[in-house]
């Protein structure tokens, strides 16, 4: 398992003096013009990009699970709104501001992959899964908040950590259904 500060080190916009709770609590104008797949489709574009030198069609469809057509359209209509540019020499290619919208919803979901499993114990896999459904839910508020405890979280001492974990007593929602079938790509 990894070590709490070093992941927190890792997330973009963690280090101090970023991020602060004193920032002006702003929704940015792509909350309401995004989809939660456009969202997606900028992440997968960001983290894709960080990987090989050029970004196409095929690998987004096979990192997303979807057809490349779905994925065409949906480039296109990301360039339409000025999210991505595309060509044939370099790939598809965040623009300025989808990069830095980009680095804000992968710090959301790192956030809340770690939150799921090292704070209440959830199992990597599941914990991945919920934060696809949980991420384009909540408010920018509710990330920052979440973001703040993490980093209190991580200033704790190991005994203190453990005993904020979930315990892994038999759960009282294990009859509930999965949820998994609620998601915008289910």
């Amino acid at each position: 398992m990894e070590n709490v500060t070093s992941f927190v080190d890792r997330i973009p916009g963690f280090q101090e003096g970023e991020m602060t709770g004193n920032q002006e609590k702003k929704t940015p104008p792509f909350r309401e013009i995004l989809s939660p797949a456009q969202e997606d489709y900028i992440e997968t574009i960001f983290n894709l990009n960080g990987e090989r030198e050029k970004v196409r069609v095929t690998d987004i469809a096979e990192r997303l699970g979807v057809r490349m057509p779905a994925v065409t359209r949906a480039v296109q209509g990301l360039e339409k709104i000025g999210m991505v540019n595309r060509d044939d020499a370099h790939g598809i290619r965040l623009t300025s501001v989808a990069r830095k919208l980009a680095g804000a919803l992968v710090h959301r979901h790192s956030d809340l992959v770690f939150f799921l499993t090292e704070v209440l114990g959830v199992d990597e896999n599941t914990a991945e899964s919920d934060t696809c459904q949980m991420e384009h839910g909540i408010s920018p508020e509710t990330a920052q908040s979440l973001h703040e405890f993490l980093k209190e979280y991580a200033g704790l001492d190991e005994k203190t950590r453990q005993q904020l974990r979930s315990s892994s007593t038999k759960s009282e929602f294990r009859f509930l259904p999965d949820g998994k079938g609620s998601g915008w790509r289910a």
